[in-house]
């Protein structure tokens, strides 16, 4: 039951980063469509519980993967150091760089929990989420349901691209999913059928309920669309406060994650701890410095294309592993 729970955590912790908790990403994916969206989170819901399901069974398949395969180890690399590199910005945006002291020390706390948990691994991690993201949850949601109303919603144009909105649901589950999905897949190793059944719908239902009620408030809430992070700029005075705080602990739970993921696959391949942990931590810590707007507008795209194809790879992959027959010729050709 606890490693159900932990995997769970972790998963969530993988997928709430600083596009999605803050509403960004909630906003271009689901809320600009309208009432289109609410059947949007339901088929999220689907997909997100399918991939979940396939990726955790897909077990130590995927460390494998990283250390046989080239091109899935660096597609893996450069995906990891571009979501990190935003994780990173998006923590810059959120401090106010007047205060250099108070700037310093959170850049300080940042890099030493991403240093905790390159030299623990995922036990270490595991604790974090254990305590930081049930936190997270219970915060946010308090202050989502603190905007929630039952007046009507008002749409105007959102339902003008209607026919699309599906097509960027499929999308938006796709790159969340491509993101962690080697780790996702390597937390399968500790769960039995059921466990990972029940691991999936969960994060399933708890990532829908989430885009759900997120989704009634970015509607109630029309003029804070157009904002660069809507769910923070909704809210001021010590609403303002929270809500950053709280797009602060999902930036950094995703950070951590991509580092434990990209430390891991890294040692299969070398043994200098120095050059994975710059790899790992510094720089996409440079990266940080092209801007977070620069970053989502530029490197995203780049990002979108290589994780439906790790994605892709990973599960096609999977599935062929699976049947013996296949996977004997496989093995012939290769000698």
């Amino acid at each position: 039951m606890k490693n159900s729970f932990l995997v769970v955590l972790a998963i969530i912790g993988t997928v709430i980063g600083s596009g999605f908790i803050s509403g960004k990403e909630i906003v271009v994916f689901f809320s600009r469509f309208g009432y289109f969206s609410f059947p949007c989170i339901f088929l999220a819901f689907i997909l997100f519980f399918v991939l979940f399901k396939a990726l955790l069974s897909l077990g130590d398949f995927a460390a494998e993967k990283m250390r046989k395969s080239k091109p899935a180890f660096f597609i893996n690399l450069f995906l990891c150091l571009f979501f990190s590199s935003a994780m990173f910005a998006g923590i810059s945006n959120l401090l106010a760089f007047d205060k250099i002291i108070v700037s310093l020390f959170v850049f300080f706390i940042v890099l030493t929990m991403a240093f905790v948990v390159f030299k623990f691994g995922m036990g270490s991690l595991d604790k974090i989420n254990f305590i930081l993201v049930p936190f997270m949850l219970m915060l946010f949601l308090g202050m989502l349901l603190s905007k929630m109303s039952f007046k009507p919603i008002s749409i105007s144009s959102h339902t003008s691209f209607g026919g699309l909105s599906f097509l960027y649901a499929i999308l938006y589950v796709i790159l969340n999913t491509a993101n962690g999905g080697v780790i996702i897949a390597n937390l399968g190793q500790r769960l039995s059928k059921k466990q990972k059944t029940q691991v999936a719908l969960f994060s399933a239902l708890t990532l829908s309920a989430i885009l759900l009620i997120a989704n009634i408030v970015l509607l109630l809430n029309p003029t804070s669309i157009s904002s660069a992070m809507p769910l923070i700029d909704m809210f001021s005075n010590w609403g303002h406060v929270i809500m950053t705080f709280v797009v602060f602990i999902g930036c950094l739970t995703t950070l951590l994650t991509l580092v434990v993921t990209l430390s891991s696959s890294m040692r299969g391949l070398c043994k200098n701890e120095f050059i994975i942990f710059f790899v790992s931590v510094i720089m996409p810590l440079i990266l940080s410095l092209l801007g977070f707007d620069f970053i989502v507008e530029y490197l995203y795209p780049l990002a979108s294309i290589l994780g439906i194809y790790l994605l892709c790879d990973l599960l096609l992959a999977g599935k062929v592993k699976k049947i013996p027959f296949l996977h004997r010729r496989s093995n012939r050709k290769s000698f």
